[in-house]
C-alpha cells in the first residue's frame, strides 16, 4: 500500500511549466513558525483543482492550518479590518467561507490534507487558543494566498484513474460521525460534512493512559461551561485531521498518528449556543492500527 500511495501522491505534485515565466502549481506548503505566524510557499502560480497541503508545525505550541476563502467581492483589507473590528465573526463567517485546511497538531507534527480549491484569495489561520484563551488567529496568526485559474470540471479524474486509494470515509452529520470500524496509520482518509446546516470539521485526538471517551466528553462541557471553571488538563493530545468545511463540502487527510485509541472531535462553534460542537457530544471513539 505504501508504494501505490507514495506513487499516487507523486501525481499531485508540481505540474510543468505553462509558460517560460510562468510555473503552475498544485502543492501548498505552510509551516507554522513563531512568533504566532506562518510561511507559506505555493511553488508559482497555485492552481484552481485538487491541492495538496503539507502543513508542518515547527512552533512550540500546537497549531492548526484552516482555510478560508474569502467570499467575492472581499479584499483581504476588508476581511482583516472586520476581524479587528467590534464583531469578528462577520470576517470568519461573513467575508469568508470555510475551505478545509488542517486542523492542530502538536509542536514538530505535519499533517497532508487534499482539498479542490477554486480560483480566489484564500486565508490560512490558526484558531487554538494561546495560554490566556485568546485564538492565535486574534493575535495576527494568519496570512493571505492566491489561487488561480478555472477548476476541472473533474478535479479528481487523474487520482482516481491512477487508482489513488483511500481507506475510508468520516461524514460528520447531526453532532455526530459516522466512521469507519478502525482507522490506519499512514492511510488516507476522505472527510465529508453532510449535515444539512453546520460547518463541520475532524480533529483526531489520542487518549492519554486511562482516559475514556466519556471523560473526553465532560472534558469538553468543563470547558465550555459559563462561568467558565477550570476542566483540568485534556484527556487528550492533537493528532491532526481534516479542517472545516460547509455542508455538502469535503477533502481527504493523511492519518499521521501512532496507533491507540482515538477521538474524532469538532470545535466549530454553534451558530445558536456559541458552545462548540464537542462540548455538544460531537465526539467519538475510533482505533488507530500500526500501518
Amino acid at each position: 500500500m505504501a508504494a501505490t500511495l507514495a506513487a499516487a501522491m507523486a501525481l499531485l505534485g508540481v505540474a510543468a511549466p505553462a509558460s517560460a515565466s510562468v510555473v503552475r502549481s498544485q502543492t501548498l506548503d505552510i509551516t507554522a513558525v513563531e512568533p504566532l505566524t506562518y510561511t507559506i510557499d505555493t511553488h508559482g502560480q497555485l492552481t484552481a483543482g485538487l491541492v495538496h497541503l503539507r502543513f508542518v508545525n515547527r512552533g512550540t505550541a500546537a497549531h492548526q492550518a484552516q482555510l478560508l476563502r474569502l467570499n467575492d467581492g472581499v479584499t483581504f483589507a476588508k476581511w482583516q479590518a472586520d476581524l479587528r473590528g467590534p464583531d469578528p465573526n462577520v470576517a470568519v463567517f461573513g467575508d469568508a467561507t470555510t475551505a478545509g485546511g488542517a486542523t492542530p497538531v502538536l509542536p514538530g507534527g505535519r499533517e497532508d490534507v487534499w482539498d479542490v480549491l477554486r480560483a480566489g484569495t484564500y486565508v490560512v489561520a490558526c484558531f487554538v487558543p494561546g495560554p490566556n484563551g485568546v485564538q492565535h488567529i486574534f493575535l495576527g496568526m494568519y496570512k493571505p494566498f492566491d489561487v488561480r485559474g478555472a477548476t476541472p470540471r473533474d478535479p479528481v479524474a487523474r487520482e482516481r484513474h491512477a487508482g489513488w486509494p483511500w481507506f475510508g470515509t468520516i461524514r460528520a452529520h447531526d453532532l455526530t460521525y459516522t466512521m469507519p470500524r478502525y482507522l490506519v496509520d499512514g492511510s488516507v482518509i476522505r472527510f465529508e460534512d453532510t449535515d444539512a446546516s453546520d460547518i463541520h470539521e475532524v480533529n483526531l485526538g489520542k487518549l492519554a493512559p486511562g482516559k475514556t471517551v466519556a471523560d473526553a466528553k465532560a472534558w469538553f462541557v468543563a470547558a465550555s461551561a459559563n462561568p467558565p471553571r477550570d476542566p483540568g488538563p485534556a484527556p487528550f493530545t492533537f493528532a491532526g485531521g481534516h479542517g472545516a468545511e460547509p455542508p455538502g463540502h469535503g477533502g481527504w487527510f493523511q492519518v499521521e498518528a501512532d496507533p491507540g485509541r482515538y477521538i474524532a472531535f469538532c470545535l466549530v462553534p454553534d451558530d445558536k449556543t456559541g458552545l462548540p460542537h464537542a462540548a455538544m457530544g460531537m465526539v467519538v471513539g475510533v482505533t488507530v492500527l500500526p500501518g
